[in-house]
């Protein structure tokens, strides 16, 4: 009988320690992969119901309207551009990037690129 209880207890305790401590485990977090493309119409000075994005500072004697040089150094332009699913401009938008972008360099072509993405429903949560 006293094995009987010992065999019990062994058993017992065994269940108390192992419940204490839980087994960690991964929570599996669902990944999205998502192509979106941005279209950006830059305002040309006759643009203006079309255009996406705008230079709003250039070098000193520069047009606002074209960029300057050939490899566009010191302008700044900010945009508010549609978000499509595809490469079609027309598609239906699923959102907004808005931002801005600068040109840095002068003997290259580089750009500093800033922006946000604002979509317009919760479809892409998490």
């Amino acid at each position: 009988m006293a094995s009987n209880s010992w065999g019990f207890l062994s058993f017992f305790m065994v269940l108390v320690v192992t419940s204490a401590y839980p087994i960690k485990t991964k929570q599996y977090k669902p990944c999205k992969h998502l192509v979106l493309y941005f279209h950006d119409i830059i305002y040309n000075g006759m643009n203006k119901e079309n255009a996406t994005s705008a230079i709003v500072a250039a070098p000193q004697g520069a047009n606002l309207t074209i960029l300057a040089s050939q490899f566009h150094f010191g302008n700044i332009a900010v945009f508010d551009d549609p978000i499509t699913l595809d490469n079609n401009l027309h598609s239906k938008p699923v959102g907004r990037a808005q931002g801005m972008y600068l040109y840095d360099t002068k003997n290259t072509y580089t750009a500093w690129l800033g922006f946000s993405f604002v979509f317009n429903s919760t479809d892409y949560y998490q």
